[in-house]
């Protein structure tokens, strides 16, 4: 359990670094795109695995989800 932890919170720091190193040393429209992407798979790997909801129940998951795909689409709406 510790190590799956461990190495959930380290790939999620990662890929928050990764977007971070895009932001400050990349530029272009397929930027906004790509770190919109690594939100949208960190938010969904934080509601399946910290939030336990990928064997919770699916209602919750559903909402859950639901709400990240609709900030995220907002964002993606207002490039």
């Amino acid at each position: 359990m510790t190590t799956k932890l461990t190495f959930g919170w380290l790939s999620l720091l990662a890929l928050t670094g990764l977007g971070w190193w895009l932001g400050h040393y990349t530029e272009g429209t397929w930027l906004l795109w790509t770190i919109i992407l690594l939100s949208a798979i960190k938010g969904q790997w934080l509601i399946d695995h910290f939030m336990g909801l990928a064997r919770g129940p699916k209602l919750f998951r559903a909402i859950v989800s639901g709400w990240l795909f609709l900030v995220l689409t907002s964002m993606a709406l207002f490039l």
